[in-house]
């Protein structure tokens, strides 16, 4: 039957990017602000002791930050909350045009404009993971004068970290470097892959998982040789910058480290014992991701490779290593898996939109002509050069 013409789809003007990302600075300046006034930095991990590099170990050697806010103290007369509130201003302004070229990347969203509005739905699931705080169950239920009544329940504020925001950014961005280089293989993606990595792991120590992403995404798109010289170069850039920090804070003793040689503590016994409580246990995975998960694992068919092979190989591993030296009350320390679950629940639920929607617009095809939108594309259906 035939349809009336299609218009092309919006485009963004200056004035309403301008106006997006003001939107974004007031979002960022507000999550900012919530986040320093709702939680503390641990005691022996302060803003001061980091910034004098006087933090325990494993956290000291995460110094990228701390080293900055040093750095800028020696010229600015601020003090060091100031200076990392400021710093996380950016970082929430950078995830926010990270997730908008995400959805770009993906073709998410039917126009321009669209992306940019779902941009902000990234900061939902990062709220939940580092400023929404936990639920502590002293006593679930009580029986009092023979009535069956709600226990003691109380919100547990979380730690405040200050490279908990940089190191979800440092591996969203590496994820979207690398889906774009398995896309349109060119040097300069990749020269910006190992940058990032480079300074990412000045951030923190889980850059080491990319690793595992990285071999699952090219195992079958490069030849073997050269894959294993791209893993040993990074392995070797990891020890190189890693092995320094770890000797010259290695004085920093932590004072709670538990892991047999290491300044890492264990919480896995402690962690899984609490996860046994059903009702936390509810509370827990209806938290996780802001529950975006679920239509992950709904629509796993729809799910772009790349995608997959970076919640697989980085994602998996890096939630067993939380569990194993972090604390399941502070769900902080899932931060770098929550914007990937984000963009694949974004890019299922947009895969699956594209495949149902012809059956809808097919019930009412016989009433009458209408302009028909063109659905978003898979961006697994389209040529991958690289294969």
């Amino acid at each position: 039957m035939p349809t009336a013409p299609l218009s092309p789809s919006p485009g963004t003007s200056r004035l309403e990017r301008l106006i997006w990302l003001l939107a974004a600075v007031m979002v960022a300046v507000f999550l900012t602000c919530l986040h320093l006034t709702t939680t503390a930095p641990f005691k022996l991990t302060t803003f001061h002791r980091l910034v004098t590099f006087n933090a325990v170990e494993p956290f000291q050697h995460r110094v990228l930050l701390p080293a900055i806010v040093a750095g800028l103290q020696v010229y600015l007369p601020l003090g060091e909350k100031l200076l990392f509130g400021l710093l996380e201003i950016g970082g929430w302004v950078v995830l926010i045009v990270l997730a908008y070229r995400a959805l770009v990347l993906f073709e998410i969203g039917r126009y321009d404009l669209m992306r940019r509005v779902l941009a902000f739905t990234v900061v939902i699931p990062m709220f939940m993971h580092l400023i929404a705080p936990d639920l502590q169950l002293v006593s679930a239920f009580v029986a009092d004068n023979e009535r069956f009544d709600v226990g003691t329940w109380q919100p547990r504020a979380l730690f405040y970290y200050v490279y908990d925001l940089p190191a979800a950014l440092f591996v969203f961005a590496m994820t979207l470097t690398l889906a774009r280089y398995a896309r349109a293989p060119a040097r300069r993606y990749m020269a910006l892959y190992f940058l990032l990595f480079m300074i990412g792991t000045f951030n923190r120590e889980t850059t080491v998982f990319m690793l595992g992403f990285f071999l699952l995404l090219f195992a079958t798109r490069m030849p073997w040789h050269r894959l294993a010289l791209l893993l040993i170069v990074q392995a070797a850039l990891f020890v190189a910058i890693q092995w320094p920090l770890n000797w010259l804070f290695a004085d920093n003793v932590n004072p709670n480290a538990q892991l047999v040689g290491t300044q890492y503590e264990n919480h896995f016994i402690a962690n899984l014992v609490l996860l046994s409580n059903p009702l936390y246990l509810l509370t827990f995975v209806a938290r996780f991701a802001a529950g975006l998960y679920l239509p992950v694992l709904l629509w796993h068919r729809s799910l772009d490779r790349r995608l997959a092979m970076a919640l697989i190989g980085f994602g998996l591993p890096l939630i067993f290593f939380a569990l194993l030296a972090g604390r399941v009350q502070e769900q902080r320390i899932f931060i770098e898996v929550v914007p990937l679950i984000w963009l694949a629940a974004m890019q299922v639920i947009s895969a699956r939109g594209a495949t149902a929607q012809p059956l809808e617009q097919g019930a009412y095809a016989s009433d009458r002509p209408v302009a028909v939108p063109l659905p978003a594309v898979d961006a697994r259906e389209r040529p991958d050069p690289a294969r």
